[in-house]
């Protein structure tokens, strides 16, 4: 647990990382596209939440809030930090160092350690950061750091540090999965969709991981400066998304 660095501890709420993809919103909700390609079909947690426009799948950071609500935040972030986040979580092992490896390293050359990752607020439609430090022989020398979401959790995976949530935003913005049974109940045949007929594990191969593998590959490639690597997977999911067009 993290030590006391205000007065407003009590306002924040520890919270963890799923293994999500990408978000998308529409008229029915949110679904959340997981590591393994199955989807997780979500409304707000808060009636009076703010009204989210229909929207495209966007790369996003989902962090799941630890007080027993079931919570999710989701957090739309650059298709990279995503990506390295994954490979942290993952252990997937990235020959060049990262940027977020780089400013690990820095902090512990500088005598400092990394206490814990705070998501304070949102402005407008940003999401705000703050990465707490404090000296390795003093631990009450201690300073703060405003930095993107997505960078502050990929320091915090990789420092094992606790990444908390403001309770403000986890009432306002948060959402929470909807399980098959209650959305049939609660809603019915919605526009033609059976709420009953949500997506489900089949045992039959999942063509939407796969495709995020390729893209994985891709992209730790192209981190690595291994361009023939990165081509060849480029390739690849060329080849799949052609299939899949065929299919449909």
């Amino acid at each position: 647990m993290a030590g006391n660095f205000s007065e407003s501890d009590e306002d924040y709420v520890n919270s963890t990382v799923l293994e999500a993809v990408e978000v998308r919103s529409g008229s029915e909700g949110y679904v959340i596209k997981m590591r393994d390609g199955k989807n997780l079909r979500c409304v707000h947690n808060n009636s009076q939440g703010r009204n989210i426009p229909e929207s495209a799948p966007q790369p996003a950071i989902v962090l799941r809030i630890e007080d027993g609500s079931e919570t999710l935040l989701p957090i739309i972030v650059l298709e990279m930090p995503s990506v390295l986040l994954m490979a942290a979580i993952r252990n997937v092992h990235i020959a060049r160092p990262t940027i977020y490896q780089v400013v690990k390293e820095m902090i512990d050359k500088m005598g400092y350690e990394v206490k814990l990752v705070r998501v304070n607020k949102r402005i407008q439609e940003a999401y705000c950061a703050e990465l707490y430090l404090t000296k390795t022989e003093d631990p009450t020398d201690s300073i703060t750091f405003d930095l993107r979401p997505s960078d502050a959790i990929n320091i915090a995976v990789r420092c094992k540090v606790p990444i908390q949530v403001h309770r403000s935003l986890a009432y306002s913005d948060g959402i929470r999965a909807v399980e098959p049974a209650r959305m049939a109940v609660a809603a019915g045949v919605s526009e033609g969709l059976l709420f009953t007929e949500l997506d489900r594990p089949d045992g039959q191969p999942c063509l939407e991981a796969q495709e995020f593998g390729l893209v994985r590959n891709m992209l730790i490639a192209a981190v690595e400066e291994r361009y023939k690597d990165a081509a060849s997977w480029k390739d690849k999911l060329m080849q799949l998304r052609s299939k899949r067009k065929n299919w449909a």
